[in-house]
C-alpha cells in the first residue's frame, strides 16, 4: 500500500514537472457538444459536464471547462505538447485555466518528501528489510504509476475519437422567430429608437489589441450608432459556429463607445459574415455585410 501511494505521488509530480518544462501548442476550435447531467448524491445534487469542441484540423477535443463556454462558441485551446492534455481554454470574454503545473508540483513534491520520510521510518522499524518486502513495495509503486500515466487512466489526453458536428444555431433561431427585416449593405438599420450603420469591416485583430486576440479569427466592424443604449449587436451564426463579441475589442484604441468605433468578434474557422444583428428576438433587424 505504501508503494502504491508513493507511485501515485511520483507519477503525478513527474508528469506535472515534465508538462511544466515542455512546450505547448494552441488549437482553434468550436464547441460542438455542451451537455450536463445532474445526479443526487449523499451531499446533494452533483452536476457533471460534457464539453467537446471540434478543432480546425477536424479532431475532437474534450474540454474541462464546465459552463464557461456556450454551444457553437469559438475558443482557443492550449495543450501540452508532451501529453496533449488541456492546459487552458480561452473564449471571447473568459479564460479557464485547467492546469496549474507549478502549484501542483510544489504540493505533490512536499507530499512526496513527507511520504519518503515515512517509508524510511517504516523500513527502519521493520528491519531486516527483506527481498520480499522490497519487491512488494516496488510492485505497488509501479502499479500506482501505471494507473496515473496509462492513456486510459488518469493520464488520458484531451483528444477523442469523434465529435458531433457544430450545430447551426442560426437555423434554429429562424425556425423559432421567423425572418426579420433585412437592410441592404451600407444602409442604416433601425431597431426601436436605435440606429446602426456599418462603415467598414476587416478580418483581422485591430492594432493595439491584447495579444491573446491574435490567436483567434477576428472580424472587426467600424460602426456608428445613435440611441443604441443596451440594444444588442451580434453577428449571424452559420454552420461553422456562432461568433462572440469581444468586450472593448480587447483594449484596442478606438473601440466602440456607444456612438462610434470598432466592434470586434471572434469567429470560427470558415465563417462567412452575412448579417449584423441589431436588437433581439421580435425586434431584430439584419444589416447585410456582404
Amino acid at each position: 500500500m505504501t508503494g502504491i501511494v508513493l507511485g501515485f505521488i511520483a507519477a503525478f509530480a513527474g508528469r506535472w514537472t515534465a508538462e511544466g518544462m515542455a512546450g505547448t501548442y494552441d488549437l482553434r476550435a468550436v464547441i460542438s457538444v455542451a451537455d450536463s447531467t445532474t445526479t443526487e448524491g449523499q451531499n446533494g445534487p452533483h452536476t457533471t459536464h460534457e464539453i467537446v469542441a471540434v478543432a480546425e484540423n477536424g479532431r475532437a477535443v474534450e474540454l474541462p471547462t464546465g459552463e464557461a463556454f456556450g454551444l457553437a462558441e469559438p475558443v482557443v485551446v492550449r495543450l501540452s505538447s508532451l501529453t496533449d492534455r488541456v492546459l487552458s481554454v480561452r473564449g471571447a470574454d473568459e479564460v479557464v485555466e485547467a492546469h496549474h503545473p507549478w502549484e501542483k508540483i510544489t504540493a505533490m513534491s512536499i507530499g512526496g518528501v513527507v511520504l519518503v520520510l515515512g517509508v524510511a521510518v517504516a523500513f527502519s522499524v521493520t528491519r531486516p528489510v527483506t527481498v520480499r518486502k522490497s519487491l512488494s513495495f516496488l510492485a505497488g509503486f509501479v502499479f500506482g504509476a501505471y494507473v496515473v500515466l496509462a492513456p486510459l487512466g488518469f493520464g488520458w489526453t484531451a483528444y477523442r475519437e469523434a465529435a458531433d458536428p457544430v450545430p447551426n444555431l442560426w437555423e434554429h433561431r429562424r425556425d423559432a422567430w421567423g425572418p426579420p427585416p433585412v437592410i441592404g449593405k451600407g444602409q442604416a438599420a433601425v431597431s426601436g429608437d436605435s440606429t446602426v450603420r456599418v462603415l467598414d469591416s476587416r478580418a483581422e485583430p485591430p492594432e493595439g489589441a491584447e495579444a491573446w486576440l491574435g490567436g483567434f479569427h477576428v472580424l472587426a466592424l467600424r460602426v456608428e450608432a445613435s440611441r443604441l443604449g443596451d440594444t444588442a449587436l451580434e453577428l449571424s451564426a452559420d454552420e461553422h459556429g456562432a461568433p462572440r463579441r469581444v468586450e472593448d475589442c480587447a483594449g484596442a484604441p478606438g473601440a466602440f463607445d456607444g456612438t462610434a468605433g470598432l466592434v470586434c468578434f471572434v469567429v470560427p474557422s470558415g465563417y462567412q459574415p452575412k448579417y449584423l444583428v441589431v436588437g433581439e428576438l421580435d425586434r431584430e433587424v439584419l444589416l447585410t455585410l456582404q
